[in-house]
């Protein structure tokens, strides 16, 4: 697809500055900003989504600072672990 694109001379030289400065066309440079630009989007949305769209249980968990709570590369999410780091996270206000 192409897609013409009207830039305020400011930021244009910017851009011509950017990709030259880092061997990259304007092209790549606009897509990838795009796409970072569209992702961020996303994330703010489903970020503002309402709780409804997931069940009672897991927006408790996720009020109470349990979900990803856990680091897979660290201690094993045993109950024992689950319940310590649950405990300092209300420790902290955190629920």
């Amino acid at each position: 697809m192409t897609l013409t694109v009207r830039l305020p001379t400011p930021l244009e030289k910017s851009l011509d500055a950017y990709c030259a400065a880092n061997g990259l066309t304007k092209s790549h440079v606009v897509q990838e900003c795009l796409a970072n630009y569209l992702g961020q989007a996303r994330i703010r949305q489903s970020a503002a989504a309402p709780e409804a769209a997931v069940s009672a249980a897991y927006a408790a968990f996720r009020r109470a600072g349990l979900i990803g709570c856990v680091n897979q590369a660290s201690a094993g999410a045993t109950r024992d672990v689950v319940h310590q780091r649950a405990l300092q996270r209300l420790q902290r206000g955190g629920a």
